[in-house]
């Protein structure tokens, strides 16, 4: 089954797939499932160099289309698993608003939408697809921060891959914290204890995306020769 699914979401736009075990997390977080499924898609280099030189962003804004496409992405799977008999969770943000699946505590009073309980960034982080930064994003070793990603939570027999938690490698770097506009991030290491609140003030973020443009990790990637 894995092979199917892997197949199909990247037919369908997806650069990574992993198939995760979430069973040490809180019931309350997983809804009683015990594997998740996530798929990111690649933010392209050229919107990433875009983004740093304070380009114009329009309505065609990548970033904007791809958090589409994964959230697309996760209510069509879950429509798949469904149809094979098992049960499964999208965690789009629509899905996860109208289920109540969401922190109320950081609902956006104008979107009607909330931070999931079990944030995407959590299941990649156990998936090995990298680290916890300062900016309280997942920034992997090869993209960086330049990526999209949803997921799935399931009951559907996969095989799950899981690694060690990797550890936070921001060090001395402060690129982000000096960068956001709002002030919202604390400048802290992730640390297993401290958790996103020690990170950044989730209620002040207003996602210009600079955080994670400005990360050395992502331009690193982003300036790699084709």
């Amino acid at each position: 089954m894995n092979d199917e699914i892997e197949r199909e979401l990247l037919k369908r736009g997806a650069n990574i797939v992993r198939f995760v075990d979430i069973s040490d997390f809180p019931e309350k977080q997983t809804l009683g499932f015990d594997k998740a499924i996530l798929f990111c898609m690649m933010l392209s280099k050229k919107y990433i160099l875009d983004m740093l030189n304070n380009m114009p962003v329009d309505e065609n804004d990548e970033f904007l289309i791809k958090e589409q496409k994964v959230e697309g992405l996760a209510d069509w799977l879950a429509g798949y698993i469904k149809q094979k008999g098992y049960y499964a969770h999208s965690q789009s943000e629509k899905n996860n608003t109208e289920s109540g699946y969401i922190e109320s505590a950081y609902i956006d009073p104008d979107l009607k939408q909330g931070i999931s309980i079990l944030p995407q960034k959590s299941i990649a982080h156990i998936a090995g697809l990298g680290f916890i930064g300062k900016n309280n994003l997942l920034v992997s070793k090869k993209y960086g921060c330049a990526f999209c990603m949803c997921s799935v939570l399931t009951d559907a027999p996969v095989l799950t891959t899981n690694h060690p938690l990797i550890s936070s490698k921001c060090g001395s770097c402060e690129a982000c914290v000096k960068i956001c506009p709002a002030n919202a991030i604390h400048g802290n290491e992730w640390t297993l204890d401290g958790g996103r609140e020690s990170l950044v003030d989730v209620s002040k973020c207003c996602c210009g995306l600079k955080c994670m443009t400005i990360c050395p990790w992502t331009l690193q990637y982003a300036k790699q020769s084709q």
